[in-house]
């Protein structure tokens, strides 16, 4: 097939395999969103409303900060504003800066120009289109053939990465790892400026997805990659430091070209405790961590403890096992971990890249395993010391799947698995049979032991229904016995059919012509099987619910007015999506001011600092009059207040509420104001009969101008965390803005690097400027004057 028509080819069947992934939301009017979970609080569900099991109780992350944040992100840039402040988490917080609010991925510009909800099926879509097409060119400039590419571009969108964190920004940066290596490839094909924009560009996209410790992670394997490829010179007889000059300028300028989000990253991270207090978590480099060998398991039975999904046991807690995204991401396939990955290894005197991408799979599994030595090094260098190394199993999902293609390329002699290879297999699935045929008889082991494990945790919980914990030790034994052997039975199956393939192909030495379609076939059935449904898609309505809860406290509160959630009812950000605002703030990276004020509102705990530690009406009694001075008129929580606690309760179906006597959002003593605000900006009228200092109750941040009567003046403290502006008596206008001077050096940059990288990549295309024409940014100017 010529490689045009292969490539609209291959690109027509990887959008049918998308679209049939996401066929409910694309095509059915369902919405792909986690929001029924919800409904596993008391706030959402009705009196007489039984215990709720969502869909996939793990995907809380989505619904509380990337779809809100993205809706957030949206309104403002519709608006003609940058999202820098969100005024609804934590008594404000900056946005932008966050980094994973994601404002500059491209894919988000879906949710700017179109309908939401149903754009978030579109951008997954997208996503995965992007990442497959991206693995299909690189298998193919790398030499795999037809159908060793074709399994690369195929496999890489629907494995066990990019689909457990499909809702998270993590996908969005592990899309473009494909593209990157192609870019890395091409400086040492062509070391000049096109190559080097091209690269730079990868870089860009790389950071922009929104989650800077896969970009670490990402950039550190194409930095592998290219350190290896100068190791094994193969620069073509391009000078060495001509390679290297390019790929380093090209990494920079695709560092500067993203500088607008990450400068203000850096900036916030700088007024925060995250980086110290991740490095106090982590033990010191020379000591030998817990491996996590359980975990590994899922590489290959990705479902082996179940998950947290609907109908499925979850059994890796009481084995202390990592949940589903943090164990699962390497999976690529069963035939491709056991059968074709191994085949691609026996060629690897004929296909250079095999030991690298062996290499680089065996470095992500000891580090996202916590397997000496790698774990030991990745802390002990600087920035990876502090990042999740979990999440390594990106490599592990890239490495199998190109490796898999390779193995493909190389079905039969002399290349086939080994007969002891094979008798694993078989031994394996006999294990699996047997597993899955007796699973009935640990049912009183298995039924005491979650009834133990649940008894233990309603009594940790307050305010619990010992009945619907029993309700849940009861299904969750009942969903063991029921998923368990079904599951351990499809995998034997899978094994057993593997293993008799194998064999007959070591007779024969030559595969029939429809074995390496059927691998395929195989792989990404499994690979369905495993990924469709993860990520629900529900309806609208479920979506877009707004409980009697949500309703009566958006008509009653002032629209100033912050809300705290006790317990499991109303969680950190939950209160963006409908446009309340909340004290706390769901966030990796928080303001450190704002975290030493509320600090009496949590338990005591050596934990990180973070909004996501326990409240309860203990703390949030301790910490009511920071409350008050906070703006929160309402505490809402499963369980009732101590007596006296509080002026006014009442209860609303399952939740009571505790209402305060809030401070209003800006006061000054002995005068009147009146205001309006929009995120990041606020107009607020001041009638003074003395001098006096306007407090208002918004997080003070470096980044917050102030000016009265039209001249800049200086943002003085009102108390720890809030900000002032001292005012003479009289009549006065005082206008605050969020406008940091982060975001500013980031843009100035970022559109600096954007002229240059435009200029290196139009190489030889002629400009035109008034009496001057050069052939692009690297050659001399000439007095004539072409168009062209």
């Amino acid at each position: 097939m010529r490689s045009r028509r292969e490539a609209l080819a291959f690109a027509w069947v990887l959008g049918v395999c998308v679209t049939a992934f996401f066929h409910e939301t694309l095509l059915g009017g369902k919405v792909l969103s986690p929001a029924d979970v919800l409904r596993v609080s008391a706030s959402f569900r009705g009196e007489g409303v039984g215990d709720f099991e969502p869909a996939n109780r793990l995907l809380m992350d989505p619904v509380l900060q990337f779809q809100p944040w993205l809706e957030f992100n949206r309104r403002m840039v519709r608006s003609g504003r940058l999202p820098l402040w969100n005024p609804f988490a934590g008594c404000g917080v900056p946005h932008l800066a966050n980094g994973q609010s994601a404002v500059f991925d491209p894919f988000h510009l879906i949710a700017y120009l179109g309908p939401t909800p149903e754009a978030y099926a579109w951008i997954a879509a997208g996503r995965l289109f992007t990442a497959g097409l991206g693995m299909f060119w690189l298998a193919r400039s790398w030499g795999l053939r037809f159908w060793g590419r074709w399994f690369a571009g195929l496999v890489y969108p629907f494995c066990g990465f990019l689909v457990v964190w499909l809702l998270f920004p993590v996908t969005a940066v592990a899309i473009w790892m494909p593209w990157l290596f192609l870019a890395t490839d091409g400086v040492f094909r062509s070391a000049g400026p096109r190559a080097a924009g091209r690269l730079a560009f990868a870089v860009a996209l790389v950071l922009f997805g929104g989650h800077i410790q896969t970009s670490a992670h990402v950039l550190l394997a194409a930095g592998l990659y290219a350190a290896w490829r100068f190791g094994s010179r193969r620069g073509r007889g391009i000078d060495p430091r001509r390679i290297a000059c390019w790929w380093a300028a090209g990494t920079g300028l695709g560092i500067a070209l993203a500088a607008v989000q990450v400068v203000p990253l850096a900036d916030y991270l700088t007024r925060s405790p995250v980086w110290s207090d991740r490095q106090r978590e982590h033990p010191a480099w020379w000591t030998l961590a817990r491996p996590r060998l359980l975990d590994a398991i899922c590489t290959v039975i990705p479902y082996a403890y179940g998950s947290q999904r609907r109908g499925h046991p979850n059994l890796a807690r009481a084995l202390g096992v990592q949940n589903l995204n943090e164990s699962a991401g390497g999976y690529a396939g069963l035939a491709t971990a056991l059968w074709l990955a191994p085949l691609a290894w026996s060629a690897r005197r004929r296909v250079r890249r095999v030991p690298f991408l062996v290499g680089l799979v065996i470095f992500g599994l000891l580090g996202a395993f916590q397997l000496p030595p790698v774990d030991n090094l990745l802390r002990g260098l600087p920035v990876l010391e502090v990042t999740d190394n979990r999440r390594l199993t990106l490599w592990v999902a890239f490495g199998l799947t190109l490796l898999g293609g390779i193995g493909l390329d190389h079905l039969g002699r002399p290349h086939r698995p080994a007969r002891g290879w094979i008798t694993l297999w078989v031994v394996g699935a006999s294990a699996l049979g047997l597993l899955a045929g007796a699973a009935h008889r640990f049912e009183p082991a298995l039924r005491a032991r979650a009834m133990a494990h649940y008894r233990a945790a309603a009594a940790s919980t307050p305010g619990a229904d010992p009945t619907n914990y029993q309700e849940r030790a009861q299904r969750q034994v009942r969903q063991a016995l029921e998923f368990l052997p079904r599951y351990y039975g499809l995998v034997a199956a899978e094994l057993g059919v593997l293993a008799t393939a194998a064999l007959l192909l070591g007779r024969t030495g030559r595969y029939p012509q429809g074995l390496p379609p059927a691998l395929i076939g195989l792989t990404l059935s499994e690979l369905g099987l495993f990924g469709f449904g993860l990520n629900p898609a529900i309806p609208r309505h479920d979506h877009e619910v707004e409980p009697p809860l949500i309703a009566r406290l958006r008509r009653e509160l002032p629209p100033e007015a912050r809300v705290l959630g006790l317990g499991a009812e109303l969680p950190p950000n939950v209160l963006m999506r409908y446009g309340l605002a909340d004290p706390r703030n769901y966030d990796s990276v928080e303001l450190e001011n704002s975290l030493a004020w509320f600090d009496p509102l949590y338990e005591p705990s050596p934990a990180a600092r973070t909004s996501r530690r326990a409240v309860t009406w203990a703390t949030a009694v301790r910490a009511v009059n920071r409350l008050r001075d906070s703006g929160v008129a309402a505490i809402v929580a499963a369980t009732p207040p101590p007596a006296l606690a509080f002026d006014r309760v009442e209860r609303l179906d399952r939740v009571w509420i505790a209402r305060l006597d809030a401070r209003p959002w800006a006061e000054a003593p002995g005068a009147q104001l009146a205001w309006s605000r929009q995120p990041g900006w606020a107009r607020i009228l001041v009638q003074a009969t003395a001098p006096s200092r306007v407090v208002v109750r918004e997080t003070r941040d470096p980044g917050w101008r102030a000016l009265l009567d039209g001249r800049p003046v200086a943002i003085a403290p009102a108390g720890p965390a809030f900000l002032g502006v001292d005012v003479p008596s009289g009549h006065h206008e005082i206008v605050l803005e969020y406008d940091p001077v982060a975001v500013r050096i980031g843009l100035a940059i970022s559109a600096s690097a954007l002229v240059a990288g435009i200029l290196v990549l139009t190489g030889n295309r002629v400009f035109w400027i008034p009496g001057i024409s050069w052939g692009g940014a690297w050659t001399e100017p000439s007095p004539r004057v072409r168009i062209g």
